[in-house]
């Protein structure tokens, strides 16, 4: 009884062995890369399903981290604004957005532009200057989320041509 057992254990390993040697060199190099240990794949099929899956994974990883990083923009400009509002006065509220704090930063800069005061006009002018830089920055950021949107309009009118709806 054990000549079989051992006899059924080689086969096993006969095949394990056959199977790990029909994996070519550049997959084994693929999965390698990707931290996946070739000996416990069976076949070239599981391999490049095994690849696809890792690479999907860490395409889709990316993505996110580029759209988080997209919206900490925005959330770094809005904090930026709320900052200056609070320095020239102007009042806040936690839905405003960041167009509606502009508008407001600007309304107190001029107000303070307009006084006698040289040392308000002065800082009126260091906010303003701020103001510019913020509201710039806040453009870039709006143009490329249109170009974004545009993009992936296209990409869905090119899909319906292709797929004839």
């Amino acid at each position: 009884m054990s000549s079989i057992s051992s006899i059924g254990s080689a086969h096993s390993m006969a095949v394990s062995a056959y199977k790990s040697e029909e994996l070519s060199s550049s997959t084994k190099m693929k999965l390698e890369a990707l931290g996946i240990d070739p000996s416990n794949v069976t076949s070239e099929a599981q391999a490049q399903m095994l690849i696809n899956q890792a690479e999907a994974t860490k395409h889709q990883q990316s993505s996110e981290q580029q759209q988080q990083g997209g919206n900490s923009s925005e959330q770094q400009l809005l904090s930026e604004a709320k900052q200056l509002a609070t320095a020239v006065g102007a009042s806040v509220s936690s839905d405003d957005s960041l167009d509606d704090i502009i508008d407001n930063i600007s309304e107190k800069i001029q107000v303070m532009m307009a006084s006698n005061d040289p040392s308000k006009v002065k800082m009126a002018q260091g906010y303003q200057t701020q103001l510019a830089s913020i509201s710039e920055r806040a453009d870039s950021v709006s143009n490329t989320q249109q170009n974004i949107f545009n993009a992936m309009d296209m990409i869905s009118v090119s899909n319906k041509y292709a797929l004839g709806l």
